[in-house]
């Protein structure tokens, strides 16, 4: 189903266009697992994200970042809301009105990165069946040209094409991500969904994935929707920065904007949490009065 969308007035019409999403999870007890209560892990929101840019998602946990992100990509089925792709055509389509049948084709430009790499890769399955289970599910090439491709890209996240025959144990975790982030480029995707991709990971390996994912946005004119806690990471590699709070947005803006003058009171507690870099310096911490507000 086509949809007509329009610039917000700062640049051409976004790659993707979020309105009103809507998530709920029912909750269920009893042995009859009947329903008594539903959380509104994402209630009602919207953004937009334009080609080439890198849109972040924080805030705390249980906020609602990585269920927007899965319910974007459909691994969760939105309870309501839009979901506007613009297809390599120009035109737009709610991803959220597609039927599975519909969605495949559409989730060769949508990939995702997902958390944590060792439970995300499949021990069974050597890194070449790995990587090239992606270009297999969509029938691209022959098994000569995925060998070549699986090679390619494992070049390109710089890592060595004799490694796909070796099996994930064998690998460190920075280097599971790295096989992720290829997989992920597989189908030559124009928007990916990276959720925490480097929480998991050492300070100093998160540096070398964080910067290979700044390489390749450059390379491939890549587009990301980057979900992270690590506030200092979304300083350095964000375009725009999306808070969320209790399944709501709090405040979207750049980060020059938010970490310099935010203006609502929990984007300013959030900011004021990330630590300064030496121990002369001291932030003001901003204190929330009241109780924990409520997503229901």
């Amino acid at each position: 189903m086509s949809v007509e969308t329009t610039s917000n007035g700062n640049g051409p019409a976004p790659l993707l266009d979020v309105r009103g999403l809507v998530k709920h999870f029912p909750i269920r007890r009893g042995f009859l697992r009947r329903t008594v209560g539903t959380v509104k892990a994402v209630d009602g929101i919207s953004f937009d994200i334009r080609e080439g840019e890198t849109l972040s998602l924080v805030g705390e946990s249980g906020c609602g970042k990585s269920t927007t992100a899965r319910s974007i990509i459909r691994a969760y089925e939105p309870t309501g809301g839009e979901i506007l792709f613009k297809t390599e055509d120009g035109d737009f389509i709610d991803l959220a009105q597609l039927s599975l049948t519909e969605l495949r084709p559409m989730r060769r430009q949508l990939q995702m990165i997902f958390q944590d790499p060792f439970s995300s890769l499949n021990p069974r399955m050597n890194i070449y069946e790995i990587i090239s289970e992606p270009l297999l599910v969509h029938g691209i090439g022959s098994s000569s040209e995925r060998e070549d491709r699986v090679a390619e890209l494992l070049r390109v996240v710089r890592l060595r094409p004799e490694y796909m025959r070796r099996y994930p144990h064998a690998f460190s975790g920075g280097q599971r991500q790295r096989i992720g982030i290829a997989r992920a480029l597989a189908v030559n995707p124009r928007l990916i969904l990276a959720d925490e991709p480097v929480s998991g990971l050492d300070v100093s390996v998160q540096a070398q994935v964080i910067n290979l994912m700044m390489d390749l946005q450059d390379e491939l004119g890549l587009t990301y929707l980057f979900v992270s806690h690590d506030l200092s990471v979304v300083k350095q590699i964000s375009n725009r920065v999306v808070v969320m709070y209790v399944g709501r947005i709090a405040e979207i803006g750049t980060p020059e904007e938010l970490f310099g003058a935010p203006k609502h009171p929990y984007t300013a507690a959030l900011m004021s949490s990330v630590p300064k870099p030496h121990p002369s310096q001291r932030s003001k911490r901003y204190v929330l009065e009241g109780e924990v507000a409520k997503s229901g």
